[in-house]
């Protein structure tokens, strides 16, 4: 009689910490975006945020914790992101998130830092993303039968001069990893980069909406575009076209 009441009374006590550990860990997440806003929030209202490095520190910080705090993945850090201290995205199928951080450190050139997370069974990993730049938007695919990621970046050189970037990965051997699939005639890449200049920006294209110009993708991603600028800057109407096929996306030519 007493071995059952004990083997009650534990199982009683293991389904109560159950209970507990649920919201404590949901609200270890938010406890710490409010501390996060709190340190610096009030700070990056000043001229010396970022020759001060405050945003690196902030980085830092937010990095460091989502690779202790797996339970991160589902969580959507609204109130940073509303501040703009952060930005996230997922890809479509909702197995990857993406993180960018602004660590700029003065000045009219932007440095971006970006992470990845991503589950792996009941693990989830998270790894930096090589020269991720500004992250835009996050899309997919499938090539020779796996899921390929097609991840839009803005990269800012200055007020007025820098590149829109697609880079391609995937997911291998429990790692984020660039996979070489636009096809040229000479070689294969996993990124494709186009410089712009604001002084021949479109007029009747809205900023937000430039990255997408400089770089067309049709909406069924069969086919992306690469628009062609003349070496002295000035924009064509001409794109480079990259057909998707089994295995790559080709270039074919160019078209309108």
């Amino acid at each position: 009689m007493n071995k059952v009441l004990k083997t009650r009374k534990i199982a009683l006590c293991l389904a109560v910490a159950s209970l507990i550990n649920i919201p404590v860990f949901a609200e270890s997440v938010q406890d710490f975006e409010t501390q996060i806003l709190k340190q610096y929030d009030q700070s990056r209202l000043t001229d010396r945020y970022e020759s001060d490095g405050i945003n690196q520190q902030a980085a830092l910080k937010i990095a460091d914790f989502i690779e202790s705090h797996p339970q991160s993945f589902d969580y959507n850090f609204k109130n940073l992101t509303s501040k703009n201290m952060i930005s996230i995205y997922y890809s479509p199928d909702r197995k990857l998130k993406f993180y960018t951080f602004d660590v700029s450190a003065g000045g009219t050139m932007r440095e971006f830092e970006s992470y990845v997370q991503f589950k792996q069974g009941k693990k989830v990993l998270t790894q930096a993303v090589k020269d991720g730049g500004f992250i835009r938007s996050v899309q997919q695919t499938q090539l020779n039968q796996q899921t390929v990621y097609l991840i839009s970046s803005t990269y800012v050189g200055s007020s007025c001069v820098g590149a829109y970037a697609l880079q391609a990965a995937h997911i291998k051997n429990a790692k984020y990893k660039a996979i070489d699939v636009f096809k040229t005639r000479t070689q294969t890449m996993n990124n494709i980069n186009v410089d712009y200049d604001c002084n021949y920006y479109p007029q009747n294209i809205e900023p937000f909406d430039m990255n997408r110009h400089y770089i067309r993708m049709s909406k069924d991603l069969n086919h992306i575009d690469i628009l062609v600028i003349k070496p002295s800057g000035e924009l064509t109407q001409n794109y480079l076209r990259y057909q998707k096929t089994k295995d790559h996306y080709q270039y074919i030519g160019t078209v309108k």
